[in-house]
């Protein structure tokens, strides 16, 4: 299963909301109970979630006033402190950093340059992979540390990559990127070979991957990777990325078509594509190829789509083909989602654990599997629901188009 842990970022890089009050090296001594308050209320209203966005800020006082100093990803956090300081005439010394860093905002933007990037908890090829990310795929950049690079994800993931995975781009050169015509690898994996000759690869590529069209012909297409390779890609294994339009592919049958694709594909925590899957990484990347960006994490998913209610003397009755199928435990008479699969009919789901594979929740069933039957929470129908964050069509994405 894919549990979610509270996450602290390590390396003073990203922190949980943290208010601190100090005087320097004098003793500590409190502010007032309100700006507090109000400082951290700021944090949880912009940044409810840390796995999305950074929001670490110190208010510390001086004998001049207060200096407000740490970083944040997200603009009008800062703005709402600012604007509540100077409302409640609080003089302060701004120092608080709004990423990308300086040294970065010419060039924000990064496009993954290998068929799979690791994203890591921090900036150490030792630590814990909490994603990934396929070719092609778009990134903001926040930050720098030695040969890694902070990174967001369209997904609003953040992470830690190897600097040698990501092609740096201009905003300009990432608005050239989204006016471009480029094609999706359908394939679940193959080659990009040098040439139309197909005798020398010089790449691997899965599905999902996304690179730029310079060329066609009857044989496949000419294309160029995101950090400017050259090469080729038989016909029948990439479409037009335009052609990844949710309201023709998000169907049960394609869902389910995507999923069972993928049989006996090896579980990998963090991993989100045909090198291997999570819980939630699986069912991601199929609703993903079929024009629909999911959250990440399974408990972020579970507060996305149309709510089924979570009685299991209704499953599989009040199910459709396509549900999402919520499992965990229950703290407080509030539900905590843990795993993750997808309802594919006849009483049954597919699901990422230990392997990609069948499961039913029906006692009678060969493949019935008990704990999943004890521990079910739920449903989500992603069919239907309204776009927006949680069930983005790529199509609308704005880093994409």
């Amino acid at each position: 299963m894919r549990t979610i842990r509270h996450k602290a970022w390590l390396n003073g890089l990203i922190f949980p909301i943290v208010i601190l009050l100090t005087t320097g090296c004098a003793r500590k001594e409190s502010a007032a109970p309100d700006l507090t308050h109000l400082i951290d209320s700021i944090g949880i209203d912009w940044v409810p979630d840390l796995r999305e966005g950074i929001f670490d800020v110190q208010l510390t006082s001086s004998e001049s006033g207060f200096v407000l100093r740490g970083e944040t990803t997200v603009p009008e956090s800062k703005d709402a402190i600012t604007g509540i300081l100077e409302k409640k005439g609080v003089t302060f010394q701004d120092s608080l950093i709004v990423l990308p860093e300086a040294g970065l905002a010419a060039s924000p933007w990064g496009l993954v340059t290998v068929s799979v990037c690791n994203i890591r908890f921090t900036s150490s090829y030792d630590a814990e992979m909490v994603s990934q990310a396929v070719m092609g795929t778009p990134m903001k950049i926040f930050k720098q540390n030695g040969g890694w690079l902070l990174v967001q994800t369209p997904d609003m993931y953040l992470g830690w990559v190897d600097s040698d995975a990501i092609a740096v781009k201009s905003v300009e050169e990432h608005r050239l990127w989204r006016s471009s015509e480029r094609l999706l690898y359908t394939d679940k994996t193959g080659d990009v070979f040098a040439d139309r000759s197909m005798k020398k690869p010089i790449s691997d590529i899965v599905a999902g991957c996304i690179v730029e069209i310079a060329g066609t012909g009857s044989e496949g297409f000419d294309v160029k990777l995101p950090d400017g390779r050259r090469g080729f890609i038989p016909a029948g294994r990439a479409v037009s990325l335009e052609k990844l339009s949710a309201g023709e592919l998000l169907t049960p049958e394609n869902l389910v078509s995507s999923a069972e694709s993928f049989m006996g594909i090896p579980y990998l925590w963090g991993g989100t594509s045909l090198k291997g899957f999570d819980c939630s990484g699986f069912v991601k990347t199929v609703y993903y190829l079929n024009g629909i960006i999911l959250d990440r994490d399974a408990s972020q998913q579970f507060q996305n789509g149309i709510r089924i209610r979570a009685r299991r003397e209704s499953f599989p009755d009040s199910l459709q083909t396509g549900d999402l199928m919520f499992f965990g435990s229950s703290r407080r008479g509030r539900p905590r989602a843990t795993h993750v699969g997808m309802y594919i009919g006849n009483g049954e789901f597919i699901h990422c654990s230990g392997m990609v594979k069948i499961n039913s929740l029906d006692s009678t069933r060969t493949n019935f599997s008990e704990s999943r039957r004890d521990s079910y929470l739920g449903a989500r129908r992603m069919i239907g629901t309204p776009s927006g964050k949680g069930a983005m069509p790529l199509l609308e994405h704005h880093w994409y188009f």
